[in-house]
């Protein structure tokens, strides 16, 4: 049974390979691969690297490139299964058949989310009416995304939503997000970040905030991942109108969860709440559908409340949003 479902894994990573080339493997090994390194911890990760190898071309030296690029702690596991140097190439292995599979050995997890070089997606959305109502709101989205091979990871967001109402400004936010993740064991891992908001029609002209602390991941599946995070960090905040800047010690708790439903479609739950004298908390749902190659839809809302807002602002605000997303 393990070598159908073994084989099952494999026929997957064929289906969705485009034109392989020789130099390098395509996509949908890739994806294989970095799968085979997390999921149940590594367990099939001996046989997917073999079983890949000899079917894949570039062979042993394309395996290699890939393994260093998505799972870089699975790299001396890898070289040898292989029966090759840890920093062969596919040049100089394009002509080396791959080595039989050998037992398996214990190795350190990666980072949830494989990446190589950068990943990353641009989102856009644009809304007009007229008539009984005049109004245009449109929205852009930039996600970066690395895995920098030595234990750390970044994940970095970018939002900026704009619009108008009878010509009359109605919403004018944009947001910056980044936060740098360390793996020290399988579930935990040390993390820092930060966050700077502008919003001109809220009761903060802009806010920031950095913080440090924990991550423990819940869950660590192959179609399902939850981390989550608390440390202390400083708040800086700008009212709008009347008292002046203001520096806050904040406790920074999170949560960011992943749940990919189908092949095509994916949700994705972030919540971060700022536990302080003025305390805040946001909340996002992600609802992600493919439409074709690294071409998606995207519907998210996101909320937004301050515990303590200047008079005449309330405390609470919302959007909805329908995006285009490029995947690259």
């Amino acid at each position: 049974m393990r070598f159908i479902r073994l084989a099952g894994l494999l026929l997957a990573g064929l289906l969705v390979t485009s034109a392989a080339s020789a130099q390098e493997l395509s996509d949908g090994y890739r994806r294989l691969i970095a799968d085979a390194a997390i999921y149940e911890d590594g367990a099939n990760f001996d046989e997917i690297v073999v079983m890949v190898a000899r079917n894949a071309a570039g062979g042993a030296g394309a395996v290699m490139d890939a393994v260093r690029s998505v799972a870089p702690d699975r790299a001396a596991q890898a070289a040898a299964l292989l029966g090759v140097a840890e920093d062969v190439t596919v040049a100089q292995a394009a002509a080396a058949p791959a080595a039989p599979a050998a037992p398996a050995s214990p190795a350190a997890a990666p980072a949830h989310t494989p990446n190589h070089d950068w990943t990353g997606r641009v989102s856009a959305g644009l809304t007009f009416a007229s008539g009984n109502s005049d109004q245009q709101t449109w929205n852009l989205g930039l996600q970066l995304d690395r895995n920098f091979g030595n234990g750390w990871s970044l994940a970095s967001r970018l939002n900026y939503a704009y619009g108008e109402s009878a010509g009359v400004v109605s919403q004018d936010q944009l947001q910056v997000e980044a936060r740098g993740e360390r793996e020290i064991g399988d579930r935990w891992g040390v993390f820092l970040g930060g966050q700077y908001d502008r919003d001109v029609l809220s009761s903060y002209d802009w806010t920031a905030f950095v913080s440090a602390g924990l991550t423990r991941h819940v869950i660590k599946r192959e179609h399902m991942h939850w981390t989550l995070r608390a440390g202390p960090g400083v708040r800086y905040l700008v009212p709008s109108v009347g008292a002046g800047e203001e520096t806050q010690v904040v406790l920074d708790l999170g949560s960011d969860f992943e749940w990919q439903i189908s092949d095509t479609s994916t949700v994705h739950s972030e919540t971060t709440v700022l536990a302080a004298e003025s305390a805040k908390v946001e909340h996002s749902v992600r609802f992600t559908t493919s439409v074709a190659q690294n071409w998606a839809v995207e519907f998210e809302w996101r909320y937004r409340h301050e515990f303590d807002p200047l008079p005449g602002f309330e405390e609470g605000d919302s959007r909805v949003t329908a995006s285009l997303v490029r995947e690259f």
